[in-house]
C-alpha cells in the first residue's frame, strides 16, 4: 500500500518522464496515496522497482479500447471494456484470469450494477446510459432488464452464497 508520508517519494524521483517536468507522478502534501498519470506514464517500471513499499504496478494492455468502456472504478484503475450479449433462454458463462471482468460484467447484466461508462466521477443514469447502447441488442436487454420484463440469474461464484441468492 502506498504511504507517502512514510518515505521518499522514490518512485516520483526515479520517473523519467518526471525528470523531464511532465507530472507523471504527483503526491501532494496531503495525499494519502501517490497519482499516476495513465497518458503520461511510458511503462518503463522504474517506479514499480524503487517504490519500498511494492506498492505500484503496471500491467501494460496490448491495446486500449478508450471508446468503449463500459465500466470503470476509478483514476488508474480497472476498466471494463465492451459486454458479452445474453441471448434469451440460452445460458451465458465466462472464463478468463482474475481481474479481467467477469463479475463486474455478469453484475451489470444482472442489473445488480449501473454501468458508469468510464465516468466514475460523474455516473451516467439509465437513460443516458440506455442511449450510449443505442442500435445494440444490450439496449433492448437493458430495457426489459429495467422495465423487470426480463430477469437474469447469476450463479454465486462462492457456493456457500448459494442460500442467499435463492431467497
Amino acid at each position: 500500500k502506498c504511504k507517502p508520508k512514510k518515505c521518499r517519494q522514490e518512485c516520483k524521483r526515479s520517473c523519467p518522464v518526471v525528470k523531464v517536468g511532465k507530472l507523471c507522478i504527483e503526491v501532494g502534501p496531503k495525499d494519502k496515496i501517490a497519482w499516476l498519470s495513465e497518458e503520461l506514464c511510458i511503462g518503463c517500471g522504474i517506479c514499480v522497482k524503487k517504490c519500498p513499499f511494492e506498492a505500484i504496478q503496471i500491467i501494460n494492455l496490448p491495446k486500449n479500447l478508450g471508446k468503449e468502456t463500459t465500466h470503470r472504478y476509478s483514476a488508474n484503475s480497472f476498466k471494463l471494456h465492451r459486454l458479452p450479449m445474453p441471448r434469451p433462454g440460452q445460458v451465458l458463462g465466462l472464463v478468463g484470469t482474475n481481474g479481467i471482468g467477469k463479475s463486474t460484467a455478469l453484475k451489470i447484466l444482472a442489473g445488480k450494477m449501473k454501468p458508469n461508462l468510464g465516468k466514475f466521477e460523474n455516473p451516467p443514469d439509465w437513460q443516458e446510459i440506455l442511449t450510449y447502447f443505442r442500435g445494440s441488442e444490450l439496449q433492448n436487454y437493458f430495457t426489459r432488464i429495467l422495465e423487470d420484463d426480463l430477469k437474469a440469474v447469476i450463479k454465486p461464484q462462492y457456493v456457500d452464497h448459494i442460500p442467499k441468492a435463492v431467497k
